[in-house]
């Protein structure tokens, strides 16, 4: 790894913005990292917006020019955007470049109770028939059913309220379309397990984490809820600066 400090690209899942991630953006500048935050294509996007479209996304208007400037990027991915996230990642991972004599490229990723799955997976084959009790379909957009308990649950309620009101409609296709790249398989990773999580049990993700074989995903553990983020952003940030440190 350069001495320059890795780009850090904060990636939140379904129907939340990119403002989610800034206090944990404001912590690690203040470390000197650089850092760019941004909102999923599916997020209050195209209804037609796939996991591919979602993928393409981020490699157009992020992944290509930073590894285009021999950067070497971190990807963070929160819960749905650990699909696409995985995806956009083909091709750019740091062994790929080095292998066409190039620099840059991705050098970790970091998983923050988010869906690491294999190859033919999806949300919905993921969840079933969970998709329905968490929930709400309007044609082919979809809404999180009481998101203020499954998301927010260690936030004051007002501050909960407040971030209950940022969120938009997600593309319905996005949870139909199935991963086609194991990222994991190429790039060191990273997963933050979330106690508190009442969207994504704790339980689940640890099982996640375990699934895809020993030894393939370091994990670390928050009293966090789903949004981590946002409630403890000071470890998140803390578990990005360690992954690096430490030699993702």
């Amino acid at each position: 790894m350069s001495s320059e400090k890795p780009t850090i690209l904060l990636i939140p899942g379904a129907w939340l913005p990119a403002s989610a991630f800034e206090d944990v953006a404001t912590i690690l500048r203040a470390r000197g990292y650089p850092v760019q935050t941004m909102t999923l294509l599916s997020v209050g996007g195209p209804t037609s917006t796939t996991v591919a479209d979602d993928a393409e996304d981020i490699r157009q208007r992020y992944l290509n020019q930073l590894i285009t400037e021999g950067k070497e990027v971190i990807v963070v991915m929160h819960s749905y955007s650990g699909i696409p996230g995985a995806e956009s990642v083909k091709g750019l991972a740091r062994k790929d470049l080095a292998a066409q004599g190039k620099k840059g490229g991705v050098i970790g990723l970091i998983y923050i109770t988010a869906f690491l799955i294999t190859a033919g997976q999806s949300v919905a084959s993921i969840l079933g028939e969970y998709m329905d009790i968490a929930m709400s379909f309007d044609g082919d957009k979809v809404y999180p059913k009481d998101p203020q308990a499954k998301f927010y649950n260690d936030l004051e309620d007002e501050k909960a309220a407040k971030h209950v009101a940022e969120l938009v409609y997600h593309a319905k296709a996005s949870f139909y379309t199935p991963l086609t790249y194991e990222a994991y398989r190429d790039v060191p990773t990273t997963f933050l397990l979330c106690k508190r999580d009442a969207s994504i049990p704790f339980e689940v993700q640890q099982g996640m984490a375990a699934a895809v074989g020993e030894g393939v995903v370091r994990t670390y553990t928050c009293e966090g809820a789903h949004c981590a983020m946002l409630s403890v952003p000071q470890e998140v940030a803390d578990v990005i600066d360690d992954t690096v440190i430490n030699g993702v």
